[in-house]
């Protein structure tokens, strides 16, 4: 059964340690079960204050563990480093986590890097002078019989026009 001296532990003990400790696997509904039997019989000012500051030490708990969750997400994707003893909850907003970032570092680098273009190999059926791919890269000049991988959008135009013949379409 949760207490208050139990709960004020608990986030004394999360406070103190730089990983993630365990929870029980229903620590949310037993505080949920908690909050409201105080609730229910607060009767004295004593009892009042007793659940206003389980309240808090609550939420003091909650915050330090995903300041830990968002730190630990961040590492993981550096890293692929996982995090310890996290409830089902926690789990959902760490993957959430985790996702956010990677899209965001994804943008990041198109941004600075341009946008990785589909590639596709093809063959020269003619000569073909330099050219600036849809990449903003230069391409050739191709003799008849040479191979290059050159951006797909290139890659289709030049097909479309006999110039090229390409090489593993289907991949």
């Amino acid at each position: 059964m949760l207490t208050y001296e139990t709960l004020r532990r608990m986030m004394t003990d999360e406070k103190n340690s730089k990983k993630l400790l365990n929870l029980p696997e229903n620590f949310f509904e037993e505080v949920k079960a908690y909050l409201e039997n105080k609730a229910k019989f607060a009767d004295t000012k004593e009892d009042a204050w007793e659940l206003d500051s389980a309240r808090r030490v609550l939420q003091d708990l909650l915050e330090i563990r995903e300041r830990k969750l968002l730190t630990i997400a961040l590492y993981n994707v550096r890293s692929g480093e996982t995090p310890g003893s996290i409830t089902r909850e926690e789990k959902e907003f760490f993957d959430g986590i985790v996702n956010k970032i990677k899209e965001f570092q994804d943008r990041r680098r198109e941004m600075f890097e341009g946008k990785k273009e589909d590639m596709q190999t093809v063959a020269f059926l003619e000569s073909l002078p330099q050219f600036v791919g849809v990449d903003m890269k230069n391409y050739g000049p191709f003799e008849r019989g040479d191979m290059a991988t050159i951006p797909e959008a290139n890659a289709k135009l030049l097909v479309e026009r006999g110039i090229v013949k390409q090489i593993n379409p289907n991949k």
